[in-house]
């Protein structure tokens, strides 16, 4: 890992918890402060906790993580160019883009997983503790703050995706170059996808010793069809 890349994630996941923070204040204050109640915690007194709506919440959550992950993924930017302004990079616009979707997805990631671990998510809706909340809006930050910063300030490098000085290509070769190499396991994913379900189809509507000797005949094609292929080995050029 690069030393620039390094210090874009050490300074993007402070960042990140810091802006966790401030946004369970916002939404404590302006978005949610019709569901904040008291919620009995075992034996002990009631704690004043977050009870409001699992889509409303999970929005804001995606919406938050988009918008600091923009910021956020421009900051791990700055600091990269700043520590190793002799490298070539792509441009800003489309990597605040990138950081927006990067944060987005990382930080309902990790909200989610955290509020299954430390809340309660029951018939849509979702309960949190006060403290229990700011302790996942700490934690998803640093985590949205430090990938997103770490990921944007190294893929903003185009050694990162194995160009460099003259390998660079035009963007007519590179768009073609990437159309041959996506196009085929595209197109063997959508007729997959297509067999399996027309495949799941018949053995639905036939009878069970049908339905067993078809998906046997298959299977057993599908493997002698991969074995001569294996056999064949690769061709190697004259």
């Amino acid at each position: 890992m690069a030393r620039s890349t390094r210090i874009a994630i050490a300074i993007g996941a402070p960042l990140g918890a810091a802006v966790g923070i401030v946004v369970v204040a916002f939404a404590a204050g302006r978005v949610l402060n019709g569901g904040v109640g008291f919620v009995a915690s075992g034996s002990g007194p009631a704690s004043p906790a977050f009870v409001v709506g699992q889509a409303g919440i999970y929005l804001l959550v995606a919406v938050a993580g988009a918008v600091a992950g923009s910021l956020l993924g421009m900051i791990g930017y700055a600091v990269g160019h700043e520590a190793d302004p002799d490298v070539a990079r792509f441009g800003a616009g489309p990597l605040a883009v990138v950081g927006a979707v990067l944060g987005a997805a990382a930080g309902f990631g990790a909200f989610r997983a955290l509020t299954g671990l430390l809340g309660s998510v029951t018939e849509g809706t979702v309960t949190l503790t006060v403290f229990r909340a700011i302790v996942i809006a700490v934690i998803a930050g640093a985590v949205t703050g430090g990938v997103t910063a770490g990921a944007v300030e190294r893929w903003s490098r185009p050694e990162a995706f194995g160009f460099a000085g003259g390998a660079w290509p035009t963007r007519r070769v590179f768009l073609r170059d990437a159309a041959a190499a996506v196009g085929l396991p595209l197109l063997g994913l959508f007729v997959g996808a297509a067999a399996v379900y027309l495949l799941s189809k018949a053995l639905l509507n036939t009878e069970t010793d049908a339905a067993l000797i078809l998906f046997g005949g298959i299977a057993a094609v599908i493997l002698g069809g991969a074995a001569v292929v294996a056999a064949r080995g690769a061709k190697r050029p004259r």
